[in-house]
């Protein structure tokens, strides 16, 4: 039997709490209590994938009403990242961005998932300096678009100039990315 995909409290907090919580209306409380995300109480140790995705959702939808699903989608990636910034691990990783490069950034980025679910794995393959495919098993969405504001988002952290990240290829829940880069200017 295969383990069921879990999302922690961590990166819901870090989403839900720290990033978007003053920007949620009562009217949006009320629509993510109903899709089962009740942020007036304590969050639950885990929450299934697919509650994870409602919960993007139905953020996504109130907050950017006026933008495609996409790129709604994609601003909530980027948030994810924002919020996950926003933690005691998070802060820790902004220090070392500089330092490990977009590179190394990307090469970790496994790892750093793994500290808001149980499943996630990226794979990289450099094409050239400056320019990696990288796979993701699960996107955490049902858009590609979370996943490539999310490393679009992580990539400018590192002080990562002139960044693209184009979707190669998506089948609903595992993604590939084409990550273009231009590293810092050391100074």
């Amino acid at each position: 039997m295969t383990p069921q995909k879990l999302v922690f409290a961590t990166a819901v907090e870090a989403l839900f709490v720290r990033e978007l919580g003053g920007h949620l209306t009562g009217v949006a409380r009320r629509m993510l209590r109903e899709v089962g995300l009740d942020l007036e109480q304590p969050l639950e140790v885990t929450y299934s994938l697919e509650q994870w995705k409602r919960f993007v959702s139905t953020a996504a939808t109130v907050l950017y009403p006026h933008l495609s699903s996409a790129e709604a989608h994609w601003w909530m990636g980027i948030h994810f990242v924002e919020g996950s910034l926003q933690t005691s691990t998070g802060r820790l990783v902004a220090e070392m961005a500089p330092v490990l490069g977009p590179r190394r950034m990307l090469e970790r980025m496994s790892a750093d998932l793994s500290q808001g679910n149980n499943f996630s794995e990226v794979r990289l393959v450099e094409l050239k300096p400056g320019c990696v495919e990288l796979w993701m098993n699960d996107v955490l969405d049902d858009h590609s678009s979370f996943a490539a504001g999310f490393i679009k988002r992580t990539q400018q952290m590192v002080g990562a100039r002139n960044v693209s990240v184009d979707v190669w290829s998506f089948d609903g829940t595992a993604g590939t990315y084409l990550v273009r880069w231009r590293d810092a200017v050391r100074g």
